[in-house]
């Protein structure tokens, strides 16, 4: 057989040895990310009640952060648990129902891996300062409950203040999306926006939390949080005679004493023929209640016959009045000093009253709004419970008033429909901040891995199995043409012959 007959198979051996050495030394392992679902739970034990949340996420993360998705809860029959005080034992009994729930939601391979958190506030914080014996012993009754299920407890935690603040304002800024988007690929990419401040109006206090952008500026009392790679240096400023139930006290306690001599009290930040009566003590106690002048105050029995008036101006005037002779505060002295600057943040509000603003008075300019809502007359608001109502109109100038000391609020009510959309119930934002830090200390699992190529390599592997498809093709032809010619030469020898 010559050398042509020879040439066609060593370029097939050739070129398929040549791909099996490339296939074998020019691959590295490419990570491949689980898909795997990871649960999370968090119970928020506040003051008048008790929620489980289960949050779910994949064990992909961002810069060492989970990206929480989806969210359902299970509310806690029963009263808050520092109303357990009496029975103890009990209060880890209230649980079973939510926990028998969350086995059902969570696979039952996953319960050993879920981790649960508890985190308790306002009500366990106070009762932990006034009888600390009675708070550790609800803490260790729900311990007991909780380290018999199957999920992985973690233990539980009384969050001070500032922490829970911090937590509400991380949940606050994850769904805005401001840590990170997702960019046309479906790939984390960081936002390039700024962090929203929050501000939060409960029923006794107010609190005001920003970002610290320069960390020479960071309060002692601050949190600091590692999230998505970055740290953040997260301050509140905690007002607590700033809360609805406390500006309503506190302006009905000076409307009655600036018209003590009078039998009906005017109020013009109520609606117009809506009245109440109210008893002073229940105006005038406790340490929010101030007077510059106690020698002829109302005693403690004396009830007051208190009629609204609907007088927008007079209201704002009257607020502002109240705000200004406020010493308890530092949302007007503080956060105009060089330490703490959070006048150059937009901050999202979190109140009824802002929210029932924004339904029923959907207008960009904050004035308008305040002076429609404070406008209203009974009849505009009969289709809700009055009692709430009335105070939102005092809570709202109170925003107001916060705006004219420099203050940028977000009133857009496509983001914060949105908002709620995402976040749900937020008063209970907190838990989702909360479990966002807790996923840094919560391992990935290994990755998979493939074998990869290199795109040049498999360029060259595609020439290299198309010389040698080439070259098959190329045998295969010649040895068809040899036999043809062969087949043809001998018949024509055999007519020849005859």
């Amino acid at each position: 057989m010559s050398w042509r007959e020879l040439l066609p198979p060593w370029l097939v051996i050739v070129a398929g040895l040549t791909g099996i050495v490339l296939l074998c030394v020019s691959t590295k392992d490419v990570p491949i990310a689980p898909l795997r679902t990871k649960y999370g739970i968090v119970l928020d034990v506040g003051p008048s009640r008790t929620i489980l949340f289960i949050y779910q996420w994949t064990t992909t993360k961002a810069n060492k952060t989970g990206v929480i998705r989806e969210c359902s809860s299970c509310p806690v029959q029963g009263p808050g648990v520092s109303s357990y005080s009496d029975s103890p034992q009990k209060v880890g009994e209230s649980l079973e129902a939510c926990l028998n729930w969350a086995q059902k939601e969570i696979p039952a391979e996953q319960h050993s891996q879920t981790r649960l958190y508890l985190g308790a506030t306002t009500s366990m914080r106070q009762l932990n300062l006034t009888n600390a014996t009675l708070s550790d012993g609800l803490l260790a009754a729900l311990t007991v409950a909780l380290k018999s299920s199957p999920f992985d407890f973690q233990g539980a935690q009384i969050l001070s203040s500032p922490y829970k603040e911090a937590f509400n304002w991380v949940a606050v800024n994850y769904v805005l999306e401001n840590f990170f988007k997702y960019d046309w690929r479906g790939q984390l990419v960081p936002s390039g926006k700024g962090m929203a401040g929050v501000l939060s109006v409960g029923g006794t206090s107010a609190q005001l939390t920003s970002k610290v952008e320069e960390e020479n500026q960071a309060p002692k009392e601050g949190v600091r949080l590692q999230l998505y790679g970055q740290t953040h240096n997260v301050y509140t400023c905690h007002c607590p005679c700033h809360g609805t139930d406390q500006l309503r006290s506190r302006l009905l306690s000076m409307l009655i004493q600036d018209q003590r001599s009078a039998k009906t009290v005017s109020n013009p930040c109520w609606p117009l023929t809506y009245s109440r009566e109210v008893q002073w003590q229940s105006v005038h106690a406790g340490p929010c209640a101030a007077s510059d002048d106690t020698s002829d105050i109302p005693g403690p029995e004396e009830v007051f016959n208190i009629t609204g008036s609907s007088n927008p101006t007079a209201c704002m005037r009257l607020v502002q009045s109240l705000l200004n002779s406020s010493s308890s505060c530092s949302f007007f002295e503080r956060s105009l000093s060089g330490v703490f600057k959070p006048l150059q943040t937009r901050f999202l509000v979190i109140s009824e009253a802002v929210d029932f603003m924004r339904d029923t008075v959907p207008s960009p300019d904050l004035g308008q709004a305040v002076n429609r809502l404070c406008g209203m007359s009974v009849k505009e608001e009969s289709h809700t419970s009055l009692d709430t109502l009335v105070d939102y109109c005092v809570v709202s100038a109170f925003i107001f008033h916060l705006r004219t000391k420099g203050y940028t609020f977000d009133f857009d009510r496509s983001v914060w429909t949105a908002f709620q959309k995402k976040m749900g119930d937020t008063s209970s934002g907190w838990t989702l901040g909360y479990l966002l830090s807790q996923t840094n200390t919560i391992p990935q699992d290994s990755p998979a891995s493939l074998k990869g190529i290199e795109p040049r390599v498999w360029s060259l592997l595609f020439i290299l199995f198309v010389v040698l498809l080439t070259g098959s093709f190329m045998r295969i032809s010649y040895r068809v043409i040899v036999k043809e010619n062969s087949f043809s030469n001998r018949n024509s020898s055999v007519f020849d012959d005859n």
